[in-house]
């Protein structure tokens, strides 16, 4: 069961089923990505949404008793969270395609999915809305309203004791969502994204807050900077082509360049230390590694052995020493587990966390989990809390100095009220 608070998923591979409550029976109903499944009031369709085609989030319907879905949205707006309203006129929405995440509706044909007109904006006064719910007579709507800030901070680090040696120091401060870190091989300058905002694009920073400067600056989604290790290119994925793949540009935001053209959806780019290299994360399928300096009809890219198990699992960090990749299981938060290079194995590492990070001695590794910071050790396996930000939790990723005593991450803090609203 994936509980979707936020469109913000990762893993295109949820299906609905329908079960009968007197028998246990279950029975698919749809066969791509789907979640938050609503069931129109005459019992007639399912209204959901998903990742088809793995980039975008659109809104479909399917029949109640199965058959083929018919798309509410298709368009690169995020879309997502539909409901129907009592009287099955209109389906409603989440969706980011005024700018900022509100309400919105369509007129249905709740028999067919026919969709009868284009989205209609239900404007609420909020920055961020959704998690709607209907009266039952339909007159009346709750909704939540959330803001969310993401912030960069960070915080001293003794790796000999394992142990924060400060309190955290803000190096961002704002509206702005400031997400995924990762430090420069000099550990002068930050890169990081803006993911989840009203716009995805790619910045850096010195490392105590000054220098701000912007490297992308259009529709598409740039997400999860990694620079090069010799300081030169960040690499990052976008669907800037039409789907997910890598690219790289230059630190000062010149020379954009595609790396992949992948025949499915890629992401998560990580640098092998010496640069030569670049691991990827295949939705829905085994990670993939590419040589960096050879044009793509000429690669031959070496895709890793699945998992034993069912688990989907991406790469995050590759050791110092080159000879292993470290990354979580999907669903996000399912674990920590590490690739041998040399034996071609997997290894569970912990039950539990993702998006880790090495040390420099490539045996031990940071990774968040839930407002918590954890240290495991991946020969003894042993994990110990490092650092707590709870009630706030920790967004996408981190980074550490080279001399691993500085450790820098993004922090989110939100406030949320829920509304009620009056339909006309």
């Amino acid at each position: 069961d994936e509980g979707v608070v936020d469109p913000g998923r990762s893993n295109p591979n949820s299906r609905i089923w329908a079960v009968n409550v007197a028998t246990g029976e279950r029975r698919l109903v749809t066969k791509e990505d789907s979640v938050q499944p609503n069931w129109s009031p005459h019992g007639h369709r399912i209204a959901y949404w998903g990742r088809p085609n793995g980039a975008q989030r659109d809104i479909l319907t399917i029949p109640a008793g199965g058959g083929e879905p018919l798309p509410v949205t298709n368009d690169a707006a995020t879309d997502w969270n539909p409901v129907w309203s009592p009287d099955g006129k209109y389906l409603y929405f989440a969706s980011d395609r005024g700018g900022s995440m509100n309400l919105w509706r369509v007129p249905i044909e709740e028999q067919t999915g026919k969709v009868l007109g284009q989205p209609e904006a239900v404007t609420t006064p909020s920055p961020y809305s959704a998690h709607l719910s209907f009266s039952r007579d339909g007159r009346r709507m709750v909704y939540a309203q959330t803001v969310s800030k993401a912030n960069l901070q960070q915080v001293g680090f003794d790796p000999a004791k394992e142990t924060v040696t400060s309190q955290p120091v803000w190096i961002t401060q704002g509206s702005r969502l400031a997400n995924t870190p990762n430090l420069s091989l000099d550990g002068e300058w930050l890169v990081f994204d803006s993911q989840g905002g009203q716009q995805e694009d790619l910045f850096v920073i010195r490392q105590d807050g000054t220098g701000l400067r912007q490297l992308t600056d259009d529709i598409y989604k740039d997400r999860i900077p990694r620079w090069s290790p010799d300081g030169k290119r960040i690499a990052f994925f976008s669907d800037r082509s039409g789907k997910w793949e890598i690219w790289t540009i230059n630190s000062d935001g010149s020379g954009l360049q595609q790396l992949t053209y992948a025949s499915g959806t890629v992401n998560n780019p990580v640098w092998s230390p010496d640069g030569t290299r670049l691991a990827y994360r295949n939705a829905g399928g085994s990670p993939s590694i590419i040589e960096v300096g050879k044009p793509w009809q000429e690669q031959s890219p070496q895709k890793l052995p699945p998992m034993s198990d069912s688990n989907d699992w991406g790469p995050w960090s590759w050791s110092p020493d080159g000879r292993r990749l470290a990354g979580g299981r999907t669903p996000g938060g399912a674990g920590i587990v590490v690739y041998s290079l040399e034996s071609q194995q997997y290894e569970k590492l912990t039950d539990f966390g993702s998006l880790p990070v090495w040390l420099s001695d490539s045996r031990r590794l940071l990774f968040p989990h839930q407002g918590k910071l954890y240290l495991v050790d991946s020969q003894s396996k042993k994990i110990h809390e490092v650092l707590s930000v709870a009630p706030y939790v920790f967004s996408s990723g981190g980074a550490l100095s080279r001399d691993d005593r500085l450790i820098y991450f993004s922090l989110v803090t939100t406030e949320a009220d829920i509304w009620l609203m009056t339909l006309e």
